[in-house]
């Protein structure tokens, strides 16, 4: 495929020293993945960023910049208080992040973007299709799948991070386990756990305990860039879709869309990314928000904390 050679002739460019990086001054961490699409990357910058700043560091996030209406970034909300700042360019995005105060940058979706250099790479593998396809079988790379580099890219990382390892099933944790030690031996492998999950009333209120909402018929509904997951996830805490609306990842919901899913017979179930952008709109549909919090299972928190201390100057 040219698209793979492309990619694969990018990186050896600077495999070989053929092509720049660009180096700033304060330590860079970038958290990526091998698959186009969702694999829970938000959630891995946030705690990342959490860690940085108890650590008395003052982080900020260089993103590719998925902008909403109004250019407003529609990720800043889910990281909370650390600055995102939205620039194609990240060598020029992480000068202005210096500029605005930041020691310590986290680079979203970086895992391809070698242009910047990075002091540790952590990359992210979705244990629900870890290689592209559900059945935890290789997929191929695009177009025709939605690999955008081989497997054997993972010999870059520091760290390998396995997202909803709930989700998958004894039987393909142990394979996923086994493929990624054969791929990239001696690097580090973790793997996160649900800790807790609930419904948030769009229109806000308290928290709705989930196990009232046990086989409870819902329509999901989902602008992110893999559904599967997020409604494997809603069955898996107890709900029951009736019917699930997949939208674009990143899609802006027009009125109309939204009128027509707050007229669903079932309640409405959404993402916190969906959230952000149906909160928005003038008149939102009447929804909930299914919060699932992720953190890594022992020894992973230590693990993480101490190739970032390796990195940070001063400690």
């Amino acid at each position: 495929m040219v698209l793979r050679s492309l990619i694969e002739f990018r990186g050896l460019a600077y495999d070989q020293g053929l092509a720049t990086v660009h180096h700033l001054p304060v330590p860079v961490i970038s958290v990526g993945n091998l698959l186009a699409g969702g694999t829970g990357k938000t959630p891995a910058v946030k705690a990342i960023c959490a860690l940085l700043t108890s650590l008395g560091r003052q982080p900020a996030v260089l993103s590719r910049g998925y902008r909403g209406e109004g250019g407003a970034n529609e990720e800043a909300a889910l990281v909370g208080d650390v600055p995102v700042i939205c620039d194609p360019d990240r060598v020029r995005g992480g000068r202005r992040a210096l500029d605005r105060g930041a020691n310590v940058l986290v680079l979203d979706d970086g895992f391809q973007h070698r242009r910047l250099h990075r002091d540790l790479d952590i990359v992210l593998l979705d244990a629900t299709r870890p290689w592209g396809r559900e059945d935890g079988t290789p997929g191929q790379t695009l177009p025709l799948g939605y690999l955008r580099e081989s497997p054997s890219a993972l010999t870059r990382a520091h760290l390998l991070w396995i997202t909803r390892w709930d989700q998958a099933d004894p039987v393909r944790q142990q394979a996923i386990l086994a493929q990624v030690q054969r791929i990239a031996p001696g690097v580090p492998v973790v793997h996160d756990r649900l800790e807790d999950a609930h419904l948030r009333p769009l229109a806000g209120g308290p928290p709705e305990d989930l196990a009232a909402w046990r086989d409870r018929p819902v329509t999901l509904a989902s602008g992110i860039g893999h559904p599967a997951a997020f409604e494997q996830l809603a069955r898996d805490l107890g709900l029951k879709p009736i019917e699930s609306w997949r939208f674009p990842d990143h899609h802006h919901f027009t009125s109309r869309e939204a009128t027509e899913l707050g007229l669903r017979p079932h309640p409405l179930v959404i993402t916190g990314k969906d959230a952000v952008k149906l909160a928005r709109l003038p008149h939102p549909p009447r929804a909930w928000v299914l919060e699932a919090r992720h953190v890594l299972a022992d020894p992973g928190p230590n693990i993480l904390e101490q190739l970032i201390q390796r990195i940070l100057p001063g400690t």
